[in-house]
């Protein structure tokens, strides 16, 4: 007996179904304001115009080969074929920890002070939920990655206090300012602004931490090898009592790789791993590997000559798009970090952001990453050079 359209429903009983699906209010986030942005770029491609896009962090240029090798000879380890470590590979996590000795000077235990993540998003977001309750108070700079505010506080019911970065301050917070916190984001180098922060500036940050050990402080390093003229310093060169997170996605040019780590204090490392017991069953092996060949290439402080060449690419191409708005009389803000430019047009961004467009050119309005974006725009220099020639032409009059 065929049951074909038994279950089928006619028209009038479709329009007097009620919805019967309603997300749950965690998913009641504002939407991005460039998204309209991203779908006037569809339009403009679709109709033939080229659009250079400005707009996104993820680099162009290729990985070292060692990691992309390492990644390939990893599929022919019969361990990459099953599940793997909530915690991470414990070879890698030894790698971790000789690269950040190296790197930072701090001695870290692999079993107690590091976990390998997918990604920093991951690693960030999940942090929150071994911390937050709902009620709770979580400390979001502003402007911020959104994953902060976002996955960081209000899909964990957090309450979220907004800490002010001012450009006459180095877009640093007011650390005075931070009072019975539960949750304490903060990001140097820094995005959007590439901003860094100096030792001063993390002397009391780790006073702080100190000083409030029911405070866990999250210590977004996804940049800390993109600065240009000195090395970003870690947190637990100042406080044992943070939670700092690592990339490889910014490191060696690998976003899609998703692989990362998180280090620091172990009883907030021990809650991170038993959140990921429960949610997933870790990074994929062959890119853990691709992980831990990038850091074995150091040499104590001393990066490979691919990142070497990374700097020297990102740097260059920044002073371009910086010496096309400093001669339009736009604000840039002075950074030797990240590849990004931050620079201020008006009060409002939006109508510089469309004019643009109009151009072809696609970049991130301020205000995407909160209020005290309001004004400002990013423009991310992770295309190829001829793009970046193609922008400094196509901005010169507007």
């Amino acid at each position: 007996m065929c049951l074909v359209g038994v279950f089928r429903y006619n028209s009038q009983q479709i329009k007097q179904m009620k919805p019967s699906f309603k997300p749950s209010d965690r998913l009641n986030l504002p939407a991005y304001p460039f998204a309209d942005l991203e779908r006037k770029a569809t339009a403009l491609k679709a109709s033939g115009k080229p659009v250079y896009n400005l707009s996104i962090g993820d680099p162009d240029l290729t990985p070292p080969r060692f990691v992309i090798e390492a990644a390939q000879k990893a599929l022919d380890d019969p361990r990459s074929h099953l599940y793997p470590s909530s915690r991470g590979d414990y070879d890698v996590r030894c790698s971790v920890v000789k690269w950040f000795e190296g790197r930072f000077g701090v001695k870290l235990d692999p079993d107690k002070q590091v976990c390998i993540t997918i990604g920093a998003k991951e690693g960030l977001a999940n942090i929150a939920r071994t911390v937050v309750n709902p009620g709770d108070t979580v400390a979001v700079p502003d402007p911020a990655y959104p994953v902060y505010g976002r996955a960081g506080c209000q899909m964990v019911d957090g309450k979220q206090v907004l800490l002010k970065l001012y450009p006459e301050h180095g877009f640093l917070p007011d650390l005075k300012s931070i009072e019975s916190v539960k949750l304490l984001y903060l990001n140097y180098p820094n995005n959007p602004t590439g901003a860094e922060a100096p030792d001063d500036f993390l002397v009391e940050l780790g006073k702080l931490a100190d000083a409030n050990p029911a405070m866990t402080l999250v210590y977004d390093m996804a940049y800390s090898e993109m600065c240009f003229d000195h090395p970003a310093r870690s947190i637990l060169e100042f406080t044992p009592n943070a939670i700092e997170l690592h990339s490889l996605s910014k490191m060696a040019c690998t976003t899609g790789y998703r692989v990362g780590f998180a280090v620091g204090n172990p009883d907030r490392i021990a809650a991170l791993i038993r959140i990921k017991e429960e949610i997933d069953s870790g990074a994929p092996l062959p890119f853990q590997l691709a992980l831990q060949a990038m850091l074995n290439a150091y040499r104590g402080d001393v990066p490979p000559q691919d990142i070497l060449y990374y700097r020297e690419v990102f740097s260059r191409r920044r002073k371009l798009i910086i010496e096309a708005l400093e001669k339009m009389g736009f604000d840039v803000f002075n950074s030797q970090a990240t590849f990004y430019v931050w620079f201020k047009v008006d009060d409002d961004e939006m109508p510089f952001i469309s004019r643009a467009l109009e151009k072809g050119v696609l970049f991130t309005p301020g205000s995407g990453f909160g209020p005290g974006g309001r004004g400002w725009v990013r423009a991310s220099v992770t295309v190829p050079d001829d793009v970046i020639a193609a922008v400094v032409s196509a901005i010169e009059d507007l």
